[in-house]
């Protein structure tokens, strides 16, 4: 499938914020998140030209058709932090792959019964949690879990790699997988660099990576 990695590089490299409003492709994607946004019934109180999902969608383009897994996409139901409508972590991403036409499957440990996708009550921490999936999926995201502050992820590599190794199972040959690492406790580079995935692009600690065959 085809990802404009231009794009993504001229995203990392950008001078100032407002750069940003010269991107077609991310104007058209923010629309889109707002559109979101709305039917979630839901307002934003953070910078929109950092947000990962907003510029996945622009990179990533043409989605129609393609078989999705968002690990960890979201829930309306209450979470930790609640102060606000994006401490809920709501499911963005998963809602905004559907509108553009994308089979999602969105996993979460919260139910959420108004979800417009495929959404599956499943927990990560637990041995065989993909089993009942039904790869292989096209692309996989898990954005924002890995670094989750306070979670078992944040603090247990062992356990992110027998995830990594599980999302590689799920992915097609000619797969894409967008994964958010743990910060600060590992070398991004390092640990995506390995015999399972190939390193296409890392911005900060969000890598591309697509399977090693």
């Amino acid at each position: 499938m085809h990802i404009d990695l231009d794009y993504l590089r001229r995203i990392g490299k950008r001078e100032s914020p407002a750069s940003i409003l010269k991107e077609p492709k991310f104007l058209q994607a923010q629309t889109l998140f707002f559109s979101v946004i709305a039917d979630l019934h839901g307002t934003v109180d953070f910078d929109i030209a950092d947000m990962r999902e907003v510029h996945a969608v622009a990179a990533l383009g043409d989605v129609k058709g393609k078989r999705v897994l968002d690990i960890g996409c979201g829930s309306m139901k209450p979470y930790v932090l609640t102060d606000s409508f994006r401490d809920l972590y709501p499911p963005f991403f998963a809602e905004m792959l559907t509108k553009l036409g994308a089979n999602v499957t969105g996993i979460d440990i919260r139910e959420n019964p108004t979800a417009r996708y495929d959404h599956r009550v499943l927990d990560l921490t637990k041995p065989r949690w993909m089993t009942t999936l039904d790869p292989p999926y096209d692309i996989i995201t898990c954005l924002n879990l890995f670094n989750a502050p306070n979670s078992l992820f944040e603090h247990n590599a062992d356990l992110c790699e027998s995830i990594m190794n599980d999302m590689h199972s799920l992915l097609a040959a000619d797969g894409l997988l967008i994964v958010t690492l743990r910060d600060k406790t590992i070398d991004p580079k390092a640990s995506v660099e390995s015999k399972k995935f190939k390193l296409i692009h890392l911005d900060g600690n969000c890598a591309w990576l697509l399977p090693q065959t």
